[in-house]
C-alpha cells in the first residue's frame, strides 16, 4: 500500500466520526499510553550500565599500565524507573590502592570481591547485580624517573583587523617535568603543544596550550600558559632616496626614479618613535641579464613590523665615467 493510498484510508476512517468522539479517541490513546508507560516503568527487567572508575593513592614518582580499565560495565536487574536513575545519574567510583604499590615496581589485582562491594554501596537496596565485567582487575605499576624538557609551542594566531601581534606568543612556562623510564626519558628533547589557534586578537591576552601526551610517559600539567600582546597599528609614510651599491669604479649607475615611497606598519603607540632615518632603500649593481632593478627596504626600527615601497623595481642606465 502506498503513501496516498495510507492517508486516504485514515480519513475515511476519521471522516466517519464527529469532531467530539475523534477527540474521545484520541484521548483514549494518550491514557493508553500512560497505562503502558507506568507499567513499564513498574516492571522488573534487566539493563547494562557502566560506571567510571579512577585509581588513588599512587604516588607521583609511579605510573600504572595503560591497560587499566577506566570503565566497567554492571548488568542490574530492577524496576524500571529505578533502573532509570542509573543513566540520569551515572555511577563512578575509586580504588585505593596505596596498600599495593611495593617496591620499584610490579603488579596489584583488584579481586571480583573487592569490586562487589564496592559496587554494591553504590546500589539501591532493591537493585540485583547480575554480573560484572571485567570481574577483576590486573594491572602494574613501576617507578619513574624525571626529566626537565623545553616545551614547543604550535599556535596560528591571527590578530584581528587594523591589529597585529607584537613579537612572538611567549610560553610563559617554557619547561615541564616529564616521568617515565630511563630508556623513555633519553630518546624525547621537548614536549609539542596541541596547534593553539587564537583569532580575532586585539589585544593582551593569556590562553593555555594543552601538551600533547607521549605514550608511556607521564607529564607533570596537562597544559601551559601563554602569552599573545596584539597592538593596533598605524602607517608611516617616507620618501627615501635609492642607494646604489657594489657599483664599480668608472661607472655610473642611473636610476629612474631616484626616490621611492616607503610605507611602514607601526603600532600606534610607538608611531613618535620613528623617523626616516631608521630606514634604508638600496639596490645591487645590476646583472647582464636584468632590465630592472629590485629595490631593498631596511629598517632598523624594532617596532616597524611591515614595510614596502612604491615602486619595488626601477630602471637604470649605466654609463662609464671618462
Amino acid at each position: 500500500m502506498t503513501r496516498e493510498q495510507v492517508l486516504h484510508t485514515i480519513r475515511n476512517i476519521f471522516g466517519r466520526f464527529s469532531l467530539s468522539e475523534t477527540l474521545v479517541f484520541v484521548c483514549f490513546v494518550i491514557f493508553a499510553t500512560l497505562i503502558w508507560y507506568a507499567h513499564a516503568m513498574s516492571s522488573v527487567r534487566s539493563a547494562v550500565v557502566p560506571v567510571t572508575v579512577t585509581y588513588s593513592g599512587v604516588p607521583e614518582d609511579f605510573l600504572l599500565s595503560d591497560s587499566l580499565p577506566t570503565t566497567i560495565h554492571l548488568e542490574l536487574r530492577d524496576a524500571g524507573r529505578r533502573l532509570k536513575v542509573y543513566g540520569a545519574n551515572p555511577l563512578a567510583f575509586s580504588f585505593n590502592i596505596s596498600d599495593q604499590i611495593k617496591g620499584e615496581s610490579g603488579s596489584f589485582t583488584l579481586s571480583s570481591d573487592i569490586i562487589h562491594h564496592a559496587v554494591n554501596s553504590l546500589l539501591q537496596g532493591t537493585t540485583k547485580l547480575q554480573s560484572i565485567t571485567p570481574e577483576q582487575i590486573i594491572g602494574t605499576y613501576s617507578r619513574q624517573h624525571s626529566k626537565e624538557v623545553p616545551v614547543r609551542l604550535v599556535a596560528d594566531i591571527t590578530p584581528a583587523p587594523q591589529h597585529q601581534i607584537v613579537g612572538r606568543p611567549t610560553l610563559l612556562q617554557d619547561r615541564v617535568t616529564i616521568l617515565g623510564s630511563t630508556k623513555q626519558l633519553r630518546t624525547i628533547d621537548s614536549i609539542a603543544t596541541q596547534p593553539l589557534v587564537v583569532k580575532d586578537v586585539k589585544d593582551s591576552v593569556v590562553v593555555k596550550a594543552i601538551l600533547l601526551p607521549v605514550s608511556g610517559v607521564r607529564i607533570a600539567q596537562d597544559e601551559v600558559p601563554v602569552q599573545i600582546i596584539a597592538e593596533q597599528f598605524t602607517e608611516k609614510v617616507v620618501t627615501k632616496k635609492i642607494i646604489a651599491k657594489h657599483v664599480p669604479e668608472n661607472t655610473h649607475l642611473r636610476l629612474f626614479p631616484t626616490e621611492v615611497t616607503v610605507v611602514m606598519r607601526i603600532g600606534m603607540a610607538h608611531f613618535n618613535d620613528i623617523s626616516e632615518k631608521d630606514v634604508d632603500v638600496t639596490c645591487d649593481f645590476p646583472q647582464p641579464e636584468m632590465d630592472k632593478l629590485p629595490l631593498h627596504v631596511t629598517c632598523r626600527n624594532p617596532y616597524v613590523t611591515f614595510t614596502r615601497c612604491t615602486p619595488a623595481a626601477v630602471e637604470f642606465l649605466i654609463e662609464q665615467k671618462k
